[in-house]
């Protein structure tokens, strides 16, 4: 996906000292998406058993409904997996 601030980092503590809050893209399993708002969606993340909470702001509504729609079908797959997926377009 060519989409920008893709990904997200997770919400919440944040130390860069500390691996244990260093979480990167690669390391993080998707749990499912909790909610689409317009162009926001937010999803959860897992990290040594532990729920990590993740926004991120699409470019449009449809964008972030596909996105949403991925993110679901990947879920159990690694954040990091999901982005060399392609976004859907619309025919024309």
């Amino acid at each position: 996906m060519d989409l920008p601030n893709w990904p997200p980092d997770s919400g919440g503590a944040f130390d860069p000292r500390n691996p244990k809050f260093a979480i990167s893209a690669e390391a993080v399993v998707i749990k499912g998406v909790s909610k689409v708002d317009g162009h926001k969606i937010t999803f959860t993340c897992d990290y040594e058993g532990r729920p990590h909470t993740y926004d991120f702001v699409a470019p449009d509504e449809k964008t972030a409904g596909k996105l949403a729609a991925i993110l679901r079908d990947n879920v159990g797959n690694f954040l990091f997996s999901v982005g060399s997926i392609e976004i859907p377009r619309n025919p024309e």
